[in-house]
């Protein structure tokens, strides 16, 4: 397209219209004087991106032609990440075996973060003592998938919790549970739809880097989305397997 053309069109557009500026954004650069996509062109990424984010800052740098994400050069994510293991006792009610599974999958996302990954789906699972004669083995799983790929560990987390009442089965002694982290990408390749809630991204983003931020001074126990860091967990006394 002619220069001149381009930038005819995008003095017509407001800015309210871009991917990832959103109402509020808009009204902060209305403020700042910046009204339609041209005037957002003209800006400089870098003060975006301190007034704003990095996602504001990338969506300025593709407008100006400057390409942002190479695809071809992302490295593959993995698979798969699995966190599960054994109970230091047998675990016979739900609210135990929900701390358990909140504990093992906020464990999954730490390494899925440190990755730089996004997950598109978890598998959490359940099962009792399969080596017990005694009893019938009791195993059964839930899959959980995310129309938006994410790294947060409360948005997973709330959407693990409500499917418990799936897993826990009452009489049952429950002697193992964990996740399992499917359709894994590239964090820095992905790039949402025009439908995605931007700015609810970029609010789980900042929660995740604050959480994270006093585990790394204050230790990994200190705080955790519910009550699964605090002491004296039966559950949570076995030394057993972790993968």
């Amino acid at each position: 397209m002619d220069p001149k053309h381009k930038d005819y069109f995008f003095s017509l557009i407001d800015v309210s219209e871009v991917w990832g500026v959103g109402r509020q954004h808009s009204k902060k650069l209305h403020a700042m004087g910046v009204h339609t996509v041209q005037d957002l062109t003209r800006t400089e990424p870098r003060n975006m991106k301190s007034l704003f984010s990095i996602v504001m800052a990338k969506t300025v740098a593709e407008l100006q032609g400057i390409s942002c994400i190479e695809i071809e050069h992302a490295p593959p994510a993995k698979k798969q990440i699995i966190s599960s293991r054994s109970f230091g006792q047998r675990v016979m009610d739900k609210e135990s075996l929900s701390e358990a599974m909140s504990d093992y999958l906020q464990s999954a996302v730490k390494r899925l973060r440190e990755d730089k990954s996004l997950c598109g789906c978890v598998i959490a699972f359940a099962e009792s003592n399969p080596f017990d004669k005694n009893k019938p083995f009791y195993k059964k799983s839930i899959s959980v998938g995310f129309a938006e790929p994410t790294d947060s560990a409360a948005v997973m987390n709330k959407a693990v919790m409500k499917q418990m009442d799936e897993l826990f089965q009452e009489g049952v002694e429950f002697k193992k549970c964990g996740v399992i982290l499917t359709c894994i990408e590239n964090k820095a390749a992905y790039i949402p739809d025009l439908l995605s809630d931007v700015e609810s991204i970029e609010r789980n983003e900042r929660l995740e880097l604050a959480m994270e931020g006093v585990k790394e001074r204050f230790g990994d126990k200190k705080l955790a989305i519910g009550p699964c860091k605090l002491p004296n967990r039966g559950w949570s006394m076995s030394r057993g397997s972790f993968t």
